[in-house]
Formats: structure tokens, sequence, C-alpha cells
């Protein structure tokens, strides 16, 4: 019985304790990973709408052009 609950001790410092501790590594840089991810995707989004700004500008531009060719 004694053997035992060294074989379970050693068994758990050499395996289970490891592992947890190596999980929780890996879901941190994991995280961090993912995080970075969502930057680059928020940075990607704002660019499409800094795009589209200046593509609704250039309509309003082009919109005023042909409004003052029609006035004349």
């Amino acid at each position: 019985m004694e053997d035992m609950t060294g074989i379970i001790a050693i068994v758990s410092t050499l395996v289970i304790i490891p592992s947890i501790a190596l999980s929780f590594v890996y879901k941190i840089i994991k995280n961090k990973h993912d995080l970075k991810k969502m930057q680059y995707q928020k940075e990607i989004l704002e660019l499409e709408v800094e795009k589209q700004n200046n593509h609704i500008k250039l309509l309003e531009e082009e919109n005023k052009k042909y409004d003052k060719i029609i006035n004349s």
C-alpha cells in the first residue's frame, strides 16, 4: 500500500503537475497570439472604413464637378 502511494506521488510529480503547468503556459501564449490577431483585424477594419470614407469624398467631389457643369 505504501508503495502505491509512493508511485502515485512520483507520477503526479513527474507527469500531472508539469502537464497542468504547461497547459497554462500554452493557454497564455495562445491568448497572446489571439489578441495580436484581433488587433491586426481591427487595424484592417479601420483601414477599410477609411478607404470607404475616401471613396465617399471622391464621389462627393465628382458630384460637385458635375453640378457645376450642369449649372453652367
